[in-house]
């Protein structure tokens, strides 16, 4: 159960002063102030996110994994003018962010995969049996790659080309054709696994 009790208000320049010290001391591997984040720091943030994610466990603990990481790795930055918890829960935003875009790129390949599902089915499969089958395609999606999941939706939900695909991946042509034909492989392979 995640601790609610400790908030944002209340003692900030004492709080952001000692958070300096404290989260230098968690970069540099200090076990108690490792304690003190983790006790301390990490129930606010995991609240913070917990409720931008409707709720979802999972995915909140994900996320401030993420967020504890990327605030060890960034300690040298925090000069201590807010508190922890604050600064922490402003990298967990930006988590978020990068979140809800990989959530909004996934729900636009989910709409174009019913699309051209429902146009398979309009040649007198029933309603039911193609939502079924949409599910399974959504299903098959969900479980490859992210990389390949990313270059299938670039290729054709926003009918971007190779070229521009390997400029926005920082790849090669090559790798990217190679991407693709892997993406579409693992979705057919995925897909008879479903069916079989």
């Amino acid at each position: 159960m995640v601790k609610m009790g400790h908030g944002h208000e209340g003692g900030l320049s004492a709080t952001a002063t000692e958070g300096a010290g404290l989260l230098a001391g968690a970069a540099s591997g200090d076990p108690g102030c490792v304690r003190r984040v983790l006790d301390e720091v990490a129930p606010v943030v995991y609240g913070f996110i917990y409720a931008r994610v409707g709720a979802n466990q999972a995915v909140a603990e994900d996320l401030l994994q993420e967020t504890l990481f990327e605030a060890v790795r960034s300690a040298g930055g925090f000069r201590g003018d807010s508190a922890l918890s604050t600064w922490m829960c402003t990298i967990a935003r930006r988590r978020l962010a990068r979140h809800y875009e990989a959530e909004r790129k996934a729900e636009l390949a989910r709409s174009a995969l019913r699309l051209v599902e429902a146009g398979d089915a309009a040649d007198g499969t029933d309603q039911a049996s193609a939502f079924e089958s949409q599910d399974q395609v959504l299903r098959a999606l969900g479980r490859l790659p992210v990389l390949h999941r990313q270059v299938l939706v670039l290729k054709y939900l926003e009918e971007m080309s190779v070229q521009e695909i390997a400029a926005q991946l920082g790849r090669s042509r090559v790798q990217v054709q190679s991407l693709l034909q892997r993406g579409r492989d693992g979705l057919r392979r995925q897909l008879g696994d479903q069916l079989a």
